[in-house]
């Protein structure tokens, strides 16, 4: 096999990695926000984040100079992966319904092709629109299928613009990486945008904490807010970048419609939930619409 071909087999096996670790992040998170304020779980995770990248950036020793003219890309990248985005993630699902969030929240692969396009002057071939809108069909059919509520011209279209919003932040954060790429790793790029994250995260942080009743917290809520730094944050980072760097934003963009299907398959074999035939409908277009838009 050749040796480039061996590295896109390697991005996209990590690529499955970080979609498997984002997808059994949701109780994770789910479990930490409810004993911790919300701004100070993501504060903890994000700092968490960045020191442990910081080690391993340090330990490789694979740390390049930083060009000045390149400061304002990646300061805007940083600001808007991972701390406009978290901010838009969490307002827009707190507005609009789950079933909601998770179908417009699905439609980032598609802003990141279209952003790819506009800003590399590039065709969209007929394969990957096909299968993009594919996964966002049997997506569609994993939330119908679901219990997950959809409401359709409801108080929550405000939720809902957000959310779209965030798909949208995300899928340009995925194209902003691309040519920072071209002259650093993914891990010290991980590191400086997670460390902006970790920054901008916490001064938001700083009004909750100071009003925190901190002997009342249970250490098993900062352990979830560490374990999410360690894996969803450190680990997915450097991963997600290693993606855009071999695979280009489209192709690494197309792997997270795999999180709904990964969380309906943890779901189903861990906690005994049901699986419709609608999902399995859902999951089977999902799939193979990934599949054929990577090829």
């Amino acid at each position: 096999m050749e040796p480039e071909r061996q590295a896109e087999l390697r991005a996209e096996l990590l690529l499955l990695v970080v979609v498997t670790i984002w997808a059994g992040n949701y109780p994770i998170a789910k479990y930490g926000i409810s004993g911790l304020d919300l701004f100070i779980f993501n504060a903890i995770r994000f700092i968490t984040g960045a020191m442990l990248i910081g080690v391993g950036v340090l330990w490789r020793s694979t740390w390049v100079p930083v060009r000045l003219s390149d400061w304002p890309d990646l300061i805007r990248a940083g600001l808007v992966a991972n701390v406009i985005y978290q901010l838009a993630f969490i307002v827009g699902l707190s507005l609009t319904t789950a079933g909601n969030s998770a179908i417009l929240l699905a439609t980032a692969p598609l802003w990141t092709v279209l952003i790819y396009s506009r800003t590399h002057r590039e065709k969209i071939v007929r394969q990957v629109w096909l299968g993009m809108c594919a996964s966002l069909i049997g997506i569609a059919l994993l939330v119908f299928g679901s219990s997950k509520k959809v409401e359709i011209g409801t108080s929550a279209f405000l939720g809902d613009i957000i959310c779209v919003g965030a798909a949208f932040l995300w899928a340009f954060n995925t194209n902003l990486q691309k040519p920072l790429l071209a002259r650093y790793s993914a891990s010290q790029l991980a590191l400086i945008m997670v460390s902006i994250g970790a920054l901008g995260l916490s001064l938001f942080g700083v009004s909750p904490f100071l009003y925190t009743e901190w002997s009342s917290v249970h250490w098993t809520y900062y352990a979830a807010a560490v374990v999410s730094g360690t894996f969803a944050i450190a680990a997915g980072n450097i991963m997600w970048s290693y993606g855009v760097k071999r695979l280009g934003p489209n192709r690494t963009g197309n792997f997270g419609n795999l999180i709904p299907v990964i969380a309906l398959g943890v779901s189903y074999f861990t906690l005994g939930e049901e699986l419709s035939l609608v999902q399995a409908v859902g999951t089977v277009i999902t799939l193979s619409g990934v599949w054929f838009a990577r090829r």
